[in-house]
Protein backbone atom coordinates (compact mmCIF):
# COMPACT_ATOMS: atom_id res chain seq x y z
CA UNK A 1 0.00 0.00 0.00
CA UNK A 2 1.49 3.35 -1.06
CA UNK A 3 1.39 6.96 0.03
CA UNK A 4 -1.36 8.26 2.24
CA UNK A 5 -3.51 5.10 2.42
CA UNK A 6 -6.55 7.30 2.48
CA UNK A 7 -9.24 6.50 -0.01
CA UNK A 8 -10.29 2.96 0.78
CA UNK A 9 -11.20 0.78 -2.16
CA UNK A 10 -14.14 -1.38 -1.18
CA UNK A 11 -14.31 -4.91 -2.47
CA UNK A 12 -17.66 -5.59 -0.93
CA UNK A 13 -20.02 -5.61 -3.84
CA UNK A 14 -21.99 -3.51 -1.52
CA UNK A 15 -21.12 0.09 -1.74
CA UNK A 16 -23.13 2.76 -0.41
CA UNK A 17 -25.03 5.38 -2.28
CA UNK A 18 -27.12 8.18 -0.75
CA UNK A 19 -27.16 11.00 -0.12
CA UNK A 20 -18.52 36.05 -0.50
CA UNK A 21 -21.08 36.35 -3.20
CA UNK A 22 -24.65 35.34 -2.62
CA UNK A 23 -26.86 34.65 -5.63
CA UNK A 24 -30.51 33.88 -4.80
CA UNK A 25 -32.01 31.66 -7.49
CA UNK A 26 -35.07 30.21 -5.77
CA UNK A 27 -37.16 28.03 -8.07
CA UNK A 28 -40.03 25.60 -7.80
CA UNK A 29 -39.40 21.87 -7.47
CA UNK A 30 -41.44 20.18 -10.22
CA UNK A 31 -39.31 17.06 -10.22
CA UNK A 32 -40.63 13.49 -10.38
CA UNK A 33 -38.32 12.40 -7.62
CA UNK A 34 -37.23 13.74 -4.28
CA UNK A 35 -33.60 13.48 -3.26
CA UNK A 36 -33.49 13.36 0.48
CA UNK A 37 -30.64 13.80 2.91
CA UNK A 38 -30.94 10.60 4.85
CA UNK A 39 -32.00 10.52 8.50
CA UNK A 40 -29.05 8.52 9.75
CA UNK A 41 -26.89 11.51 8.91
CA UNK A 42 -28.71 13.76 11.36
CA UNK A 43 -29.11 11.59 14.43
CA UNK A 44 -25.71 11.53 16.09
CA UNK A 45 -25.42 13.42 19.33
CA UNK A 46 -23.40 16.60 19.72
CA UNK A 47 -19.77 16.05 20.52
CA UNK A 48 -18.79 16.59 24.14
CA UNK A 49 -15.10 17.24 23.73
CA UNK A 50 -12.91 20.26 24.28
CA UNK A 51 -13.00 22.93 21.60
CA UNK A 52 -11.04 21.41 18.70
CA UNK A 53 -8.16 23.11 16.96
CA UNK A 54 -10.19 24.13 13.93
CA UNK A 55 -12.29 26.52 15.97
CA UNK A 56 -9.33 28.34 17.49
CA UNK A 57 -8.18 29.99 14.27
CA UNK A 58 -4.86 31.55 13.36
CA UNK A 59 -1.43 30.10 13.90
CA UNK A 60 -2.48 28.10 16.96
CA UNK A 61 -3.80 25.29 14.78
CA UNK A 62 -2.01 21.96 14.80
CA UNK A 63 -2.43 19.36 12.07
CA UNK A 64 -1.89 16.65 14.67
CA UNK A 65 -5.21 17.73 16.21
CA UNK A 66 -7.26 17.13 13.07
CA UNK A 67 -10.31 14.88 13.62
CA UNK A 68 -9.44 11.19 13.44
CA UNK A 69 -11.41 10.64 10.25
CA UNK A 70 -9.43 13.35 8.47
CA UNK A 71 -6.13 11.94 9.76
CA UNK A 72 -7.05 8.40 8.69
CA UNK A 73 -7.77 9.77 5.22
CA UNK A 74 -4.29 11.23 4.95
CA UNK A 75 -4.97 14.78 6.13
CA UNK A 76 -1.65 15.20 7.94
CA UNK A 77 0.58 13.89 5.17
CA UNK A 78 -1.32 15.79 2.49
CA UNK A 79 -0.50 19.05 4.30
CA UNK A 80 3.13 18.11 4.76
CA UNK A 81 3.39 17.33 1.04
CA UNK A 82 1.90 20.73 0.19
CA UNK A 83 -1.30 19.15 -1.14
CA UNK A 84 -3.86 21.54 0.34
CA UNK A 85 -6.27 22.08 -2.54
CA UNK A 86 -4.85 25.47 -3.46
CA UNK A 87 -6.30 26.69 -6.75
CA UNK A 88 -9.15 24.16 -6.67
CA UNK A 89 -12.87 24.99 -6.54
CA UNK A 90 -15.09 22.50 -4.74
CA UNK A 91 -18.88 22.60 -5.19
CA UNK A 92 -21.05 21.36 -2.33
CA UNK A 93 -24.63 20.65 -3.45
CA UNK A 94 -26.53 20.28 -0.21
CA UNK A 95 -28.84 22.14 2.22
CA UNK A 96 -26.64 25.22 2.55
CA UNK A 97 -23.43 26.17 4.35
CA UNK A 98 -22.96 28.49 7.33
CA UNK A 99 -20.10 30.39 5.69
CA UNK A 100 -19.55 32.50 8.81
CA UNK A 101 -18.40 29.48 10.82
CA UNK A 102 -14.89 30.41 12.04
CA UNK A 103 -13.50 27.05 10.99
CA UNK A 104 -13.94 27.84 7.29
CA UNK A 105 -11.31 30.60 7.27
CA UNK A 106 -13.35 32.54 4.68
CA UNK A 107 -12.90 29.73 2.15
CA UNK A 108 -16.63 29.58 1.34
CA UNK A 109 -16.33 32.13 -1.45
CA UNK A 110 -19.61 31.79 -3.34
CA UNK A 111 -23.13 30.88 -2.26
CA UNK A 112 -26.01 30.18 -4.63
CA UNK A 113 -29.44 29.37 -3.20
CA UNK A 114 -32.24 27.55 -5.01
CA UNK A 115 -34.29 27.28 -1.80
CA UNK A 116 -36.10 29.61 0.60
CA UNK A 117 -35.91 29.64 4.40
CA UNK A 118 -33.21 28.61 6.88
CA UNK A 119 -30.38 26.25 5.99
CA UNK A 120 -30.10 22.78 7.49
CA UNK A 121 -27.15 21.36 9.47
CA UNK A 122 -26.03 18.85 6.85
CA UNK A 123 -24.19 20.97 4.29
CA UNK A 124 -22.10 22.80 6.88
CA UNK A 125 -20.91 19.48 8.30
CA UNK A 126 -20.11 18.09 4.84
CA UNK A 127 -18.26 21.25 3.77
CA UNK A 128 -16.34 21.30 7.05
CA UNK A 129 -14.84 17.89 6.35
CA UNK A 130 -13.88 18.92 2.82
CA UNK A 131 -12.24 22.07 4.19
CA UNK A 132 -10.25 20.13 6.78
CA UNK A 133 -9.07 17.71 4.07
CA UNK A 134 -8.18 20.49 1.59
CA UNK A 135 -7.86 23.73 3.62
CA UNK A 136 -6.80 25.98 0.73
CA UNK A 137 -9.52 24.90 -1.69
CA UNK A 138 -12.31 27.37 -2.42
CA UNK A 139 -15.76 26.09 -1.47
CA UNK A 140 -18.80 26.96 -3.58
CA UNK A 141 -22.13 26.47 -1.81
CA UNK A 142 -25.12 25.44 -3.98
CA UNK A 143 -28.16 25.14 -1.77
CA UNK A 144 -30.43 22.71 -3.62
CA UNK A 145 -32.04 21.06 -0.57
CA UNK A 146 -34.35 22.68 1.96
CA UNK A 147 -33.80 22.57 5.71
CA UNK A 148 -35.68 19.24 5.88
CA UNK A 149 -33.25 17.66 3.42
CA UNK A 150 -35.72 17.68 0.53
CA UNK A 151 -35.02 18.65 -3.03
CA UNK A 152 -35.74 17.54 -6.58
CA UNK A 153 -33.91 16.43 -9.68
CA UNK A 154 -34.59 19.68 -11.53
CA UNK A 155 -32.97 21.79 -8.83
CA UNK A 156 -30.07 19.37 -8.38
CA UNK A 157 -29.46 19.43 -12.13
CA UNK A 158 -29.51 23.25 -12.17
CA UNK A 159 -27.00 23.29 -9.32
CA UNK A 160 -24.68 20.90 -11.18
CA UNK A 161 -24.77 23.03 -14.33
CA UNK A 162 -24.23 26.19 -12.28
CA UNK A 163 -21.18 24.62 -10.63
CA UNK A 164 -19.72 23.78 -14.03
CA UNK A 165 -20.39 27.31 -15.28
CA UNK A 166 -18.67 28.72 -12.19
CA UNK A 167 -15.52 26.76 -12.96
CA UNK A 168 -15.72 24.17 -10.19
CA UNK A 169 -13.24 21.30 -10.47
CA UNK A 170 -15.07 18.79 -8.28
CA UNK A 171 -18.61 18.41 -6.90
CA UNK A 172 -19.71 16.69 -3.69
CA UNK A 173 -23.31 15.41 -3.53
CA UNK A 174 -24.19 13.77 -0.21
CA UNK A 175 -27.79 13.22 -1.33
CA UNK A 176 -29.80 10.27 -2.62
CA UNK A 177 -33.03 9.32 -4.34
CA UNK A 178 -34.43 6.03 -5.61
CA UNK A 179 -35.38 7.18 -9.11
CA UNK A 180 -33.05 7.33 -12.09
CA UNK A 181 -34.10 10.45 -13.97
CA UNK A 182 -32.88 11.73 -17.33
CA UNK A 183 -32.80 15.29 -16.00
CA UNK A 184 -30.15 14.40 -13.46
CA UNK A 185 -28.33 11.99 -15.76
CA UNK A 186 -27.93 14.61 -18.48
CA UNK A 187 -26.64 17.22 -16.04
CA UNK A 188 -24.08 14.80 -14.68
CA UNK A 189 -23.07 13.76 -18.19
CA UNK A 190 -22.52 17.42 -19.03
CA UNK A 191 -20.36 17.90 -15.95
CA UNK A 192 -18.33 14.78 -16.70
CA UNK A 193 -17.84 15.86 -20.33
CA UNK A 194 -16.59 19.21 -18.95
CA UNK A 195 -13.96 17.37 -16.91
CA UNK A 196 -15.63 17.94 -13.53
CA UNK A 197 -15.25 15.16 -10.93
CA UNK A 198 -18.42 14.15 -9.06
CA UNK A 199 -18.26 12.40 -5.68
CA UNK A 200 -21.52 11.04 -4.24
CA UNK A 201 -22.65 9.31 -1.06
CA UNK A 202 -23.71 5.72 -1.74
CA UNK A 203 -26.71 5.87 0.58
CA UNK A 204 -27.79 4.88 4.07
CA UNK A 205 -30.50 2.31 3.29
CA UNK A 206 -28.23 -0.69 3.58
CA UNK A 207 -29.49 -3.85 5.28
CA UNK A 208 -26.11 -5.09 6.49
CA UNK A 209 -26.08 -7.87 3.89
CA UNK A 210 -23.38 -7.47 1.22
CA UNK A 211 -25.23 -9.91 -1.05
CA UNK A 212 -28.21 -7.61 -1.51
CA UNK A 213 -28.19 -4.49 -3.65
CA UNK A 214 -29.69 -1.15 -2.61
CA UNK A 215 -29.56 1.39 -5.42
CA UNK A 216 -29.65 5.20 -5.08
CA UNK A 217 -28.98 8.10 -7.39
CA UNK A 218 -26.94 10.14 -8.22
CA UNK A 219 -24.31 7.76 -6.80
CA UNK A 220 -25.24 4.88 -9.09
CA UNK A 221 -24.79 6.88 -12.29
CA UNK A 222 -21.58 5.83 -14.05
CA UNK A 223 -20.32 9.42 -14.06
CA UNK A 224 -20.30 9.46 -10.25
CA UNK A 225 -17.69 8.23 -7.80
CA UNK A 226 -19.84 6.32 -5.31
CA UNK A 227 -18.61 6.30 -1.71
CA UNK A 228 -19.55 3.84 1.04
CA UNK A 229 -18.99 4.33 4.78
CA UNK A 230 -16.62 2.46 7.09
CA UNK A 231 -15.95 2.55 10.83
CA UNK A 232 -12.82 3.97 12.45
CA UNK A 233 -11.82 0.46 13.57
CA UNK A 234 -9.24 -2.19 12.72
CA UNK A 235 -9.75 -3.57 9.20
CA UNK A 236 -12.18 -0.69 8.49
CA UNK A 237 -15.47 -2.65 8.63
CA UNK A 238 -18.26 -1.35 6.42
CA UNK A 239 -21.06 0.38 8.34
CA UNK A 240 -24.29 -1.64 8.46
CA UNK A 241 -26.33 1.28 7.09
CA UNK A 242 -24.08 1.63 4.05
CA UNK A 243 -25.79 0.54 0.83
CA UNK A 244 -24.25 -2.25 -1.23
CA UNK A 245 -24.25 -2.60 -5.01
CA UNK A 246 -21.81 -3.04 -7.88
CA UNK A 247 -21.59 0.70 -8.52
CA UNK A 248 -19.83 1.51 -5.25
CA UNK A 249 -16.28 2.60 -6.01
CA UNK A 250 -14.57 3.59 -2.76
CA UNK A 251 -15.21 3.89 0.95
CA UNK A 252 -14.43 6.58 3.48
CA UNK A 253 -14.81 7.20 7.21
CA UNK A 254 -18.54 7.66 7.84
CA UNK A 255 -19.19 6.91 11.51
CA UNK A 256 -18.82 9.31 14.44
CA UNK A 257 -17.49 12.04 12.16
CA UNK A 258 -16.65 15.35 13.83
CA UNK A 259 -17.16 18.50 11.79
CA UNK A 260 -18.74 21.97 11.76
CA UNK A 261 -22.20 22.93 13.00
CA UNK A 262 -24.03 26.00 11.63
CA UNK A 263 -24.11 27.77 15.02
CA UNK A 264 -20.30 27.99 15.06
CA UNK A 265 -19.90 24.88 17.15
CA UNK A 266 -19.15 21.30 16.08
CA UNK A 267 -21.07 18.03 16.00
CA UNK A 268 -20.65 14.33 15.21
CA UNK A 269 -22.73 12.73 12.44
CA UNK A 270 -22.91 9.25 10.90
CA UNK A 271 -23.65 8.41 7.28
CA UNK A 272 -22.30 7.86 3.81
CA UNK A 273 -22.91 11.61 3.54
CA UNK A 274 -19.97 12.00 5.91
CA UNK A 275 -17.81 9.46 4.05
CA UNK A 276 -18.20 11.22 0.69
CA UNK A 277 -16.59 14.54 1.76
CA UNK A 278 -13.56 12.71 3.16
CA UNK A 279 -12.98 11.25 -0.32
CA UNK A 280 -13.95 14.49 -2.09
CA UNK A 281 -11.57 16.50 0.08
CA UNK A 282 -8.78 14.01 -0.47
CA UNK A 283 -9.22 14.25 -4.23
CA UNK A 284 -9.34 18.06 -4.07
CA UNK A 285 -6.03 17.99 -2.18
CA UNK A 286 -4.45 15.75 -4.83
CA UNK A 287 -5.65 18.19 -7.52
CA UNK A 288 -3.72 21.10 -5.95
CA UNK A 289 -2.58 23.39 -8.76
CA UNK A 290 1.08 23.20 -9.78
CA UNK A 291 1.67 20.28 -7.42
CA UNK A 292 2.61 16.61 -7.78
CA UNK A 293 -0.58 15.35 -9.39
CA UNK A 294 -2.06 18.42 -11.05
CA UNK A 295 -0.90 17.37 -14.52
CA UNK A 296 -1.93 13.75 -14.00
CA UNK A 297 -5.57 14.29 -13.01
CA UNK A 298 -7.35 15.40 -16.18
CA UNK A 299 -10.75 13.80 -15.76
CA UNK A 300 -12.67 11.03 -13.98
CA UNK A 301 -10.78 8.26 -15.76
CA UNK A 302 -7.29 9.56 -15.03
CA UNK A 303 -8.28 10.22 -11.42
CA UNK A 304 -9.54 6.67 -10.87
CA UNK A 305 -6.36 5.25 -12.38
CA UNK A 306 -4.25 7.34 -10.00
CA UNK A 307 -6.33 6.40 -6.97
CA UNK A 308 -6.42 2.70 -7.79
CA UNK A 309 -2.69 2.45 -8.43
CA UNK A 310 -1.44 4.61 -5.57
CA UNK A 311 -3.92 5.46 -2.85
CA UNK A 312 -6.22 2.51 -2.15
CA UNK A 313 -6.26 -0.44 0.17
CA UNK A 314 -8.56 -3.40 -0.36
CA UNK A 315 -11.16 -4.10 2.32
CA UNK A 316 -13.70 -6.90 2.64
CA UNK A 317 -13.48 -9.66 0.02
CA UNK A 318 -10.24 -9.60 -1.95
CA UNK A 319 -10.59 -7.85 -5.30
CA UNK A 320 -13.45 -5.97 -6.92
CA UNK A 321 -16.91 -6.63 -5.47
CA UNK A 322 -19.67 -7.14 -7.98
CA UNK A 323 -22.75 -7.85 -5.85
Amino acid sequence: VKAFLPVLKTTLSTSLHDSSVNKDKSVATPSPISLKILPQDITSETATVATPFFLTGGESRSIEELPLGVRLTGGEKLRREGLTGKGIKVAVIDDGIAASHPGFDDKVVLQTSFQQGPIGPHGTHVAGTIHMMAPDAEIHDYRAMDDQGQGGDTIIAKAIREAVADGCDIINMSIAGKSKTNTLRRAMGYASYSGVIMVCAAGNRGDGNPLTNEISFPASFEDAISVAAVFKKDNLPVANFSQSNDQVDYAGIGVDVLSFKPDGNYVRFDGTSMASPHVCGFIAALMTKDATYSEIIKDDSSLRKLLNENFCIDIGTKGRDNA
